[in-house]
């Protein structure tokens, strides 16, 4: 026993003369005499002083490594390669593609049924105008299709005997009486109705011209809210029908009503075949007008300035204007393109 304990103290001598490390679950010990402090990977809280470690004379007592076994076994944290397993590996970014592909069909559904409730939106009003203007006809069938009938009268001269004539006059005669009294109650349902417009036989509706060139864009000639709006003049024509060019704007519809119908002037021979557009005013009196020209532009065509603003230079600036007219009708709307600005433009004049 003796003989061993001395073998043990002169190894631990050699060592400390020596100045050689001893290492062991992670702990690198040092003799008491290095300059070099005493480097440790366990918790230095755990060791605050190098009295747990060195006996008498700087020697140091036998510690326990017996948790040295908890991490004996370094394949079940590493693989062949050394680097550190992860069991996780791949989920993360699985779970990120189903979370975006997941957002990705919500917001499809969003605005898949956003877009839904505009065109049932629309679909609806249109069938709602149409069926407020179809009421008007119906209650108003001395004004309706009237000015169309008269305005191809010119077309459709025949030769008749003196008593038809007589007979003629006289049911025109009635036929105007009862137009005036509609028209004054077409002014007593709204008060900013000026006349009523017929051309190509779809485009029949009652005229307005209110305060500005906002309320009659999405307000019917009842009063209700609508996209389909009125067929209204700019309110800047102070005297209506009289002035020297006349304005009149309506919608492009997705059911062919108000004014969709103007792009068939675009056709040259529709145009020659269908040359009329008449007015009746709120007064009763009747005006024929001439398409000559119809295209397509833009918000800011020249037109609109001299049309408002310029009238005097109206035959300089509009296309193709026959001789000796003196007074214009504009029809304006907007186009199947997907530019807002652009306009569809139909010029006719006062025969």
């Amino acid at each position: 026993m003796r003989k061993l304990f001395s073998s043990e103290k002169a190894k631990r001598h050699r060592q400390k003369k020596s100045g050689r490390t001893k290492r062991k679950a992670g702990v690198r010990f040092v003799s008491k005499n290095s300059d070099r402090s005493i480097n440790s990977n366990i918790n230095e809280s755990e060791y605050t002083g190098e009295s747990d470690y060195a006996g008498e004379g700087g020697s140091f007592n036998e510690i326990d490594y017996s948790y040295e076994s908890d991490y004996s076994n370094e394949s079940d944290y590493t693989n062949e390669s050394g680097r550190i397993k992860s069991s996780n590996r791949g989920a993360r970014p699985s779970n990120r593609k189903k979370i975006v592909y997941i957002s990705l069909m919500i917001v499809g559904v969003i605005l898949a049924t956003a877009a839904l409730r505009v065109i049932l939106r629309d679909a609806n009003e249109d069938a709602t105008a149409r069926s407020e203007y179809d009421q008007i006809r119906d209650r108003f069938p001395e004004i309706s299709g009237q000015a169309n009938d008269d305005s191809n009268d010119n077309n459709n001269e025949t030769s008749e005997s003196s008593d038809e004539d007589a007979d003629l006059e006289a049911s025109e005669e009635e036929a105007r009486a009862l137009r005036e009294l509609s028209l004054e109650e077409l002014a007593s349902i709204n008060n900013d109705f000026i006349g009523w417009i017929n051309a190509i036989n779809s485009i029949d509706y009652p005229v307005v011209r209110g305060r500005d060139n906002e309320r009659y864009i999405n307000t019917t000639f009842f009063g209700n809210r609508n996209s389909a709006g009125t067929i209204f003049m700019d309110y800047r024509h102070a005297r209506g029908f009289d002035e020297h060019v006349a304005i009149l704007y309506g919608h492009r519809t997705r059911d062919g009503s108000m004014f969709t119908a103007l792009e068939r002037y675009l056709d040259p021979d529709f145009a020659r075949r269908n040359p009329n557009i008449s007015i009746i005013k709120r007064d009763g009196s009747r005006l024929t007008y001439t398409v000559f020209a119809a295209k397509i532009t833009d918000a800011w065509d020249a037109a609109y300035t001299v049309g408002v603003y310029d009238t005097d230079r109206a035959s300089e600036v509009f296309p193709n204007v026959p001789e000796n007219a003196s007074r214009f009708l504009l029809l304006s709307t907007c186009t199947r393109g997907s530019n807002d600005d652009e306009r569809l433009l139909v010029f006719a004049a006062l025969t």
